[in-house]
């Protein structure tokens, strides 16, 4: 549908712009025909300053519910949350990639994606505060507190570079604004012992760790090998290795779950298995001029091919988790997901 209002606000502009010159420049017109072309002219330039906003906003709006390197959410009474849009420094490192021979149109494109990815990176790492909190809170070993603060720490890194990545295609400088929803959060008292909190506990591992986590790290590995960008290529190559490593941290968390919360640990697994086909990506429409051949040289990934690893990864998730439940079943020694594991899609 985007495309399709595209080409009808092209011909309106085309057509405005064309009759203004016709009927306002001739001298031999009336100055009533001289008045109308003049007017269409207007209209013209205000169908292009709106269309210009339009087309801004389809593609805020596109990466916005997209899915590129996500990783762990995120998530603030029960809603995702990102940080605010910002202008200024402090989240960017000094990456800076090749820009020469891109339209204005496509540096917008790209920064947006970009934009859209430092947010979600951003907001990975008070993700992962609140799951060293919860962990504390519920007597985990010490090992499991130091890789949820050396995942942060990578999400750190991984910010600053797509706020890097963002800045230079679209030439504004963006930063990291607040997330008031957290300050809203509060410090509320959790029910450590509570059978509720083992089945959270649980679930959201499976969710928000294997398999989000997970799906960020197959995203980014194919995006790297299609990125013909070094700087571009080199960042998904990190993010892809880092948020593998992210999705076992999940399954430790989640065997963690497993042996200390028993069955309520097991209710939980269970109700998250019953909501996977729920994550997979939805279709979205194209960016009005911009095809998937352009965004697969910058790493960016169709929405078919972003739905392809995405089931994918549910599969492999679904298959590891179900292992977890059989009786005598190891813990911490299920099936790990590598990004070499799977084909590319046909």
């Amino acid at each position: 549908m985007a495309l399709e209002l595209a080409v009808i606000l092209g011909c309106a502009i085309a057509v405005s712009f064309i009759l203004g010159i016709v009927f306002a420049l001739p001298r031999t017109h009336s100055k009533k025909t001289r008045r109308l072309g003049a007017g269409l002219l207007i209209a013209g330039g205000v169908l292009s300053a709106g269309g210009l906003a339009w087309l801004i906003w389809s593609v805020v709006d596109f990466f916005s519910n997209t899915n590129f390197s996500k990783g762990r959410v995120l998530r603030l009474r029960g809603r995702a949350r990102v940080a605010r849009r910002a202008l200024g420094s402090g989240w960017a490192d000094d990456a800076v990639p090749e820009v020469s021979g891109l339209t204005t149109w496509q540096r917008t494109v790209l920064g947006e994606a970009w934009m859209t990815s430092a947010r979600m990176e951003h907001a990975s790492v008070p993700a992962f505060a609140k799951l060293s909190l919860r962990l504390s809170a519920m007597g985990a070993p010490s090992a499991l507190l130091e890789d949820c603060h050396l995942a942060a720490l990578d999400e750190v890194r991984h910010a600053r570079r797509c706020f890097a990545l963002a800045r230079a295609f679209s030439g504004v400088d963006w930063t990291a604004g607040p997330i008031p929803e957290l300050e809203q959060e509060g410090v509320k008292p959790m029910a450590t012992g509570s059978e509720e909190a083992w089945a959270r506990l649980a679930r959201g591992s499976l969710l928000d760790g294997c398999l989000a986590e997970g799906v960020a790290s197959l995203v980014a590995a194919e995006g790297a090998r299609r990125a013909a960008d070094p700087v571009v290529r080199e960042t998904l190559s990190v993010i892809a290795e880092d948020e593998a490593r992210h999705a076992e941290l999940g399954w430790e968390v989640l065997d963690f779950a497993l042996e200390r919360g028993a069955g309520s640990a097991e209710a939980g697994l269970r109700r998250a298995l019953s909501e996977l086909d729920a994550r997979s990506t939805p279709s979205l429409p194209p960016i009005p001029g911009v095809d998937e051949d352009f965004l697969a040289r910058h790493g960016l990934l169709s929405q078919a091919e972003l739905g392809h690893w995405t089931r994918e990864c549910i599969q492999r998730t679904r298959a590891r988790a179900l292992a977890l439940l059989e009786p005598a079943a190891p813990r911490g020694h299920g099936c790990q997901l590598s990004t070499g594991d799977f084909a590319p899609p046909p």
